[in-house]
């Protein structure tokens, strides 16, 4: 996710994941994960307060340095 600079401090990452959660838990979908880079600062607080967890590798991903892999269980 990238907000412009211009959008930034406003909420508009929060509201977007926020979002996202409320619609994925809406068709049932019980685990959301994601991967992300370890030089992205802003992101990593955004999930980690939006409570994600790192976790391994999944899907066709691999272990790589500059992946970052994180996931929430949320409620249906």
């Amino acid at each position: 996710m990238y907000v412009h600079p211009r959008g930034r401090g406003q909420g508009v990452a929060t509201a977007m994941l926020a979002l996202l959660e409320s619609k994925a838990a809406a068709t049932g979908c019980r685990l959301l994960k994601l991967e992300t880079g370890p030089l992205q600062p802003e992101a990593l607080g955004l999930y980690a307060r939006s409570g994600f967890e790192r976790r391994g590798p999944f899907g066709s991903y691999w272990d790589d340095p500059l992946s970052v892999f994180m996931q929430k269980p949320i409620s249906t």
